[in-house]
């Protein structure tokens, strides 16, 4: 199994990238800031898990291959994407570090996954909501994407992205997420 993800620029276009499974953060651990990091901030991201092996998907055909739907939060490591930014050099360990991609239960989904509606909360106050059709690449966009350049397998899991990023996480915030009014991820940042 492997985490796909997508990270958008300022211009709004975008890049693929593979991270292990080492970053997962399931069954609503708590996320430890690392040592390394001295600013984080997170993502909050609709999941796809992979039904079927893919390679160039079309994007008519890319929404047989998920049935499984979550949500998730992805972490960075700002002052570490930053140094490595200006030191032009990848910036892939500020965000694929252990414990960087929190994710929820999934569920099967057998309804078109455009009316999906999730939102953050961040120390109870709602801090972002989202609709899977206003994202800017759907799943299934993502699927056609992606399966150019990577080969899709079972089990592997897609974090959609996501433009809206918060910042200046600190140690005791709450952090939850819902997706249509069900709240699936619901942790602290220690």
């Amino acid at each position: 199994m492997k985490l796909l993800g997508v990270e958008y620029n300022a211009s709004g276009e975008v890049a693929y990238d593979v991270i292990g499974d080492n970053a997962l953060l399931r069954n609503n651990d708590d996320f430890y800031i690392p040592a390394f990091a001295s600013g984080v901030s997170c993502v909050p991201q609709l999941v796809v898990k992979v039904g079927r092996i893919g390679k160039c998907v079309a994007e008519r055909f890319a929404g047989r291959y998920y049935e499984e739907v979550g949500i998730g939060i992805r972490f960075y490591a700002d002052n570490l994407v930053e140094s490595l930014s200006t030191k032009g050099l990848p910036t892939t360990m500020a965000y694929a570090f252990d414990g960087a991609a929190a994710i929820s239960e999934l569920k099967k989904y057998d309804s078109p996954v455009a009316g999906i509606e999730y939102w953050l909360q961040l120390n109870g106050r709602e801090v972002f909501r989202g609709k899977v059709n206003e994202l800017s690449l759907t799943p299934e966009k993502l699927i056609a994407g992606m399966s150019e350049y990577y080969m899709l397998k079972i089990g592997d899991l897609i974090y959609c992205g996501n433009t809206f990023r918060q910042r200046g996480l600190k140690i005791g915030d709450h952090l939850q997420m819902s997706l249509n009014g069900k709240c699936l991820l619901d942790f602290y940042i220690k």
